[in-house]
């Protein structure tokens, strides 16, 4: 037939676009100096270090052992095989009210909490002397609570605390990377 065009064979356009586009997005980002966010080694003196003051069975201490280790680090066991010494000296989670609805004369019922958690850490030398002094590091999140979903909102909860050590863990290695560089 005639003015018939067979799609078949005609070529899409939007799959052209979109295999020039990537390639030049990616020069175009590595030439502004961007960077995908990842493990930066840490110097000599914090490449065998013994944590202490943590349980090593928690899921902060596996999750912190795990961000030590990604970032090149050996983790030892004893003062003799340590170049520093990583001593968590607090960490601290809590839960507080945040609202409360009224409910006339009756008690009233939670309707958000605020979850807070607290890390505060330093790093020694060998010898003892501080090469990073006592640091405190903050994060704090809230959430709505549905009296009627309380098993949803259990595992909202965990979610939420999963996240926020994840957030303490990249705090603390940028805090001992920026202290390396200095």
């Amino acid at each position: 037939m005639p003015g018939f065009r067979n799609e078949a064979h005609r070529p899409n356009r939007g799959v052209a676009v979109r295999y020039l586009f990537i390639p030049f997005l990616a020069v175009m980002l590595s030439a502004c100096g961007f960077q995908l966010r990842g493990s930066a080694a840490l110097p000599a003196a914090m490449q065998h270090i013994l944590l202490s003051g943590i349980s090593r069975y928690s899921d902060f201490g596996r999750e912190m052992r795990r961000a030590l280790e990604a970032d090149g680090v050996q983790l030892v066991d004893t003062e003799e095989q340590a170049t520093a010494e990583l001593q968590i000296l607090e960490d601290k989670v809590f839960k507080r009210v945040l609202s409360v609805q009224a409910s006339g004369a009756s008690t009233g019922k939670v309707e958000e909490y605020e979850l807070h958690q607290r890390l505060q850490f330093r790093l020694l030398d060998p010898g003892g002397a501080v090469l990073i002094d006592t640091q405190t590091l903050e994060v704090t999140r809230d959430y709505l609570f549905d009296k009627n979903d309380p098993l949803g909102k259990s595992s909202e909860e965990a979610a939420i605390r999963d996240e926020m050590r994840r957030d303490l863990l990249q705090l603390m290695m940028l805090r001992l990377q920026a202290a390396a560089s200095h």
